[in-house]
């Protein structure tokens, strides 16, 4: 799985796993609408890769993940760009895999977007 996300991220993209694909294009669609941004503000969305941001906990599903998600969008008068960081739970096994994410507030000693890649969704 690493040498596939080095690739993609290299530049060399390889097809994504189908799941992630389908993940992405979902959180594509719910990330920014159920973060607080105005759909038609949003620019692009990006998200670091299901797959690689399993939930490590004994109570979660194996095919359940959390990532975080930036929206960027632009203000409505002055197009200033803007971006809102989102947290997004999801399960690859579910119908929807995810139908909403939360606002991201930092916290000391979480993780933050920048820790990760992220890849453009849908």
């Amino acid at each position: 799985m690493a040498i596939g996300l080095a690739a993609l991220l290299a530049g060399c993209t390889p097809a994504l796993d189908p799941r992630d694909a389908a993940a992405l294009e979902r959180l594509g669609e719910v990330a920014g609408p159920t973060s607080g941004v105005e759909t038609d503000l949003i620019d692009s969305t990006e998200c670091w890769l299901p797959s690689a941001h399993p939930i490590q906990d004994a109570a979660a599903d194996d095919s359940s993940w959390r990532v975080l998600c930036r929206v960027h969008w632009h203000e409505r008068d002055t197009k200033a760009a803007r971006y809102q960081d989102t947290t997004c739970i999801g399960d690859f096994d579910l119908t929807p895999m995810i139908d909403h994410c939360y606002r991201w507030t930092y916290y000391d000693l979480m993780p933050a977007y920048g820790d990760e890649p992220g890849v453009p969704t849908g």
